[in-house]
């Protein structure tokens, strides 16, 4: 299926170049053609018109007007008639004369031939086909969650894979997800490392690593090990927020009830996808954890908190499914992306949000601002920057003082 799909579409491709030189020759052809026929024309009738004035001024009799002009109409009639000869020779002498316009043609022909060839030569050596063919075992693991006998028959099938050939890196990872389904977690750590080894420096290696860490913490009773901070620093090094990673490090840091770091990477985590259930969750246990602490007399640096009572005004109706974008925002500095965020729709209004730190969605914070300002708005377009036709309100600038705020938003206007 996969060579009949790129041989239907490099014929559909090549159709691109060689239909218009087609077109383009005739459209030529036709042109000269058209031209030296209408030379002979211009010319039988510029020479026509010199018999006349002759024959006129008295300079021809009739008769000798009458014959050279029959000459003159023969002579017009063999021209047209051996248009074709001419287009013989014309073409050859165009062979010897130019040769670039033969090179017009040639060069994209030789190039619509010789691209699949490259093509096909280059992706054999740097492509993905091996992976693109084992799609279907991929797709399988990815969609089995419960089933025993799927995770079993995916160990086989994948294990005779990495037999036959040991440098497929994502089928050695698709075999330890199978193993790590089935709790076979010091097999998973095996082909887990197996994966990375054969993995260059990127966003993936720094994925399957954060795997083989997990392994290894789970194999070593849920410790850290400096096998496995060696590991966990080899990811970092890739990509800081790999979220497998802090996922790790927020479980062992709340492990060990030192909440102050798992906060901190709790908050990372958060930042990653701000509006995801995860996020949420993460939330209430950073304020859960937060209250803990501070009900202990230690300080927990809770920052600004800002509670918002948003409505939506009486006599507006709306599709309940419209989402609402509510940003907390630098009054200093505009530009930037907000400072805190929340998504809703129109069927939660009215609603009381509280943004604090952990709802920071780019590099600043609440915190890193002392004057703000709140904006809500409902978009028709599904986008958080508005646009004409949204409703949008949006409160004065004041100062957070680090401290817990409440703010009253009702929205009513729509922006012209």
């Amino acid at each position: 299926m996969f060579w009949f799909s790129t041989v239907c579409l490099f014929i559909f491709a090549a159709g691109f170049v060689l239909v218009p030189l087609w077109l383009r020759g005739r459209a030529e052809s036709f042109e000269r053609e058209a031209s030296r026929r209408n030379e002979n024309i211009a010319l039988f009738q510029e020479r026509s018109d010199e018999l006349e004035n002759e024959l006129a001024s008295g300079n021809l009799e009739q008769a000798q007007f009458d014959l050279l002009l029959l000459e003159l109409q023969q002579s017009l009639l063999a021209d047209i008639s051996n248009d074709e000869d001419n287009d013989e020779l014309k073409t050859q002498d165009k062979k010897h004369s130019a040769p670039s316009s033969k090179a017009r043609i040639v060069i994209p022909l030789l190039l619509c031939l010789l691209m699949p060839i490259f093509a096909y030569y280059f992706y054999d050596k740097w492509g993905y086909f091996d992976d693109v063919e084992l799609m279907e075992l991929f797709q399988r693991t990815v969609n089995n969650r419960d089933s025993v006998e799927e995770s079993q028959s995916l160990i086989i099938t994948l294990g005779q894979v990495v037999q036959e050939n040991d440098d497929r890196p994502w089928a050695w990872y698709f075999l330890a997800e199978n193993f790590a389904n089935l709790g076979m977690f010091p097999e998973a750590e095996i082909a887990y490392t197996q994966s990375a080894l054969r993995m260059s420096e990127s966003a993936e290696k720094a994925l399957v690593l954060g795997r083989v860490a997990m392994a290894k913490y789970i194999l070593a009773d849920f410790n850290f090990t400096e096998e496995i901070l060696d590991v966990v620093e080899q990811a970092r090094a890739i990509n800081p927020n790999e979220i497998s990673i802090l996922q790790l490090l927020a479980a062992d840091a709340e492990e060990r009830e030192d909440y102050k770091a798992a906060i901190e990477y709790w908050r990372l985590i958060i930042q990653s996808n701000p509006n995801s259930e995860q996020a949420q969750r993460l939330r209430q246990s950073v304020a859960s954890v937060q209250q803990k602490l501070a009900g202990e007399g230690q300080d927990v640096g809770v920052g600004p908190s800002i509670d918002i009572n948003l409505v939506l005004a009486e006599g507006i109706d709306l599709d309940e499914n419209l989402r609402v974008f509510v940003a907390v925002r630098n009054a200093e500095r505009e530009g930037l992306p907000p400072l805190a965020a929340a998504d809703l729709t129109v069927a939660d209004l009215p609603a009381s949000i509280s943004l604090d730190n952990s709802y920071a969605v780019g590099p600043f914070n609440l915190s890193s601002a002392e004057l703000v300002y709140v904006s809500a708005s409902v978009s028709f377009s599904g986008s958080a920057t508005p646009s004409s036709g949204d409703y949008r309100v949006q409160s004065d600038n004041f100062a957070h003082n680090n401290q817990e705020t409440t703010i009253a938003l009702e929205i009513s206007d729509r922006i012209p």
